[in-house]
Formats: C-alpha cells, sequence, structure tokens
C-alpha cells in the first residue's frame, strides 16, 4: 500500500500576465512530471501505459476545448 504524505507549498500570485503564465506553465509541468511518474511505476505493458495517457489527454481537451 502506498502512504501519501502531505506538503505545504506557498505561492505569491504573480502580478505581471507574464508571471501568471509562467507560472501557469510550471504547475503544467509539475503536473505532467507527476502523471509520467505515476504511470512509469505501474505494473503493467507499456502499451497499456499509452493507452491511459492517451485517454488523459484525450479528456483533457474534452475539457479545455
Amino acid at each position: 500500500m502506498n502512504s501519501c504524505s502531505s506538503l505545504q507549498v506557498v505561492v505569491i500570485q504573480p502580478e505581471t500576465a507574464e508571471g501568471r503564465a509562467e507560472l501557469a506553465r510550471r504547475v503544467a509541468q509539475v503536473h505532467a512530471e507527476a502523471v509520467m511518474y505515476t504511470l512509469q511505476r505501474l505494473d503493467c505493458p507499456d502499451r497499456q501505459k499509452r493507452d491511459l495517457l492517451q485517454a488523459v489527454v484525450e479528456t483533457l481537451r474534452a475539457r479545455n476545448p
């Protein structure tokens, strides 16, 4: 069984549009790395991992057209 620990992160909202865009890019990068890390640790064939990743991408595209 996996155990999870919490982590608190303090983020100061950037004041400029450019700063907010950079923050959004970095948050997206962390999320993508977390998804990839989780997929890599799954005990299933690579093809199934690719299918799962594709399902995540399609779900996100459908939610954010």
